[in-house]
């Protein structure tokens, strides 16, 4: 391939998502806030310390080069999978090289004995809450790119036949915050049991990630895209993941309705994606399968779906 072509192949894939350009702006900015923050601690940290500080640094800029040059490769399936596969686990990796940073700078400033980040609850808290967010935040972003392809091709008559996008209201809110307010509660405890066991220090790192967790999730909410073709019915969430949801053939459709439909605490059903009390879509198939999402266009989904069965 010459070297023009490639060249309009970098430009092309990184101008198709503007979700991607975010995202190196700001990896390429956090990344340099790193550099200039070990530089200027560098005199009051020990040797040992600043060796280390080296390593997360040197982490940071090889995981930033290797994805830039797998997400310019110019071939129009790279893109996707880069934004909704390689994305989220270089931020996971990239969260783990941050936090590591931060918690080597934070216990070694000013201090003549180096301590690793990994010997107490307090640095390990860090550690893991950076891997989470980097890849919470790229399964996020993700999930907001293949909206916005989806929502292109339904707008250019290209591949999808049909879209739409639904949103929580305050019952799919009451119920999942009382589910994994549960489970968060309970975790919250175990740690609080178990922390002496096996690691020195104070689980309140740990105990606020849950919490913090758990108050992202009830307040940025789940969404869901709704795409029909003229193979298949595709329902995509974005909030933990966006391959998450459920997708069934035309072929595999016994039959298609308009129900009503109300979230449910205490109930985790892949194939039931009911984010607000109303209309909802309700899939049937052939083998005895039942699919349900809720969309407050649920008749007009319904109608385009026999149309397609038909061959309209």
């Amino acid at each position: 391939m010459s070297r023009g072509t490639y060249a309009r192949g970098v430009r092309s894939a990184m101008a198709t998502n503007s979700v991607l350009l975010s995202f190196v702006a700001i990896y390429v900015s956090i990344v340099a806030i790193s550099f200039a923050a070990v530089r200027t601690t560098e005199s009051r940290l020990p040797v040992e310390a600043g060796n280390l500080t080296s390593y997360w640094l040197e982490s940071e800029v090889i995981a930033i080069a290797m994805y830039l040059a797998w997400v310019a490769l110019p071939r129009p399936h790279r893109m996707r999978y880069a934004l909704e596969t390689v994305l989220p686990v270089g931020l996971c990796l990239y969260g783990v090289d941050a936090a590591g940073l931060t918690a080597t700078l934070w216990f070694n400033l000013d201090v003549k004995t180096f301590q690793m980040p990994f010997g107490s609850l307090t640095g390990i808290g860090l550690i893991l809450g950076g891997a989470f967010a980097g890849w919470f935040l790229g399964r996020y972003l993700g999930g907001l790119a293949a909206t916005d392809r989806l929502r292109r091709e339904a707008a250019s008559s290209r591949r999808s036949a049909w879209f739409a996008e639904t949103s929580p209201d305050g019952s799919w809110r009451r119920a999942t915050g009382i589910t994994t307010g549960l489970l968060m509660f309970a975790l919250i405890l175990l740690g609080q049991a178990t922390s002496p066991a096996y690691a020195p220090g104070s689980p309140l790192p740990i105990q606020l990630l849950a919490a913090g967790a758990w108050a992202f999730m009830i307040v940025v909410g789940e969404h869901a895209t709704i795409s029909i073709t003229d193979a298949a019915i595709k329902v995509r969430t974005r909030l933990l993941s966006n391959n998450m949801g459920w997708s069934v053939s035309l072929s595999e459709i016994e039959s298609a309705r308009a129900i009503a439909a109300q979230p449910e605490p205490l109930r985790f059903d892949r194939s039931r994606c009911v984010l607000r009390t109303g209309p909802a879509l309700e899939i049937r198939t052939v083998t005895g399968g039942r699919y349900a999402v809720s969309l407050d266009e649920a008749a007009e989904a319904v109608a385009v779906i026999e149309a397609l069965r038909s061959g309209a």
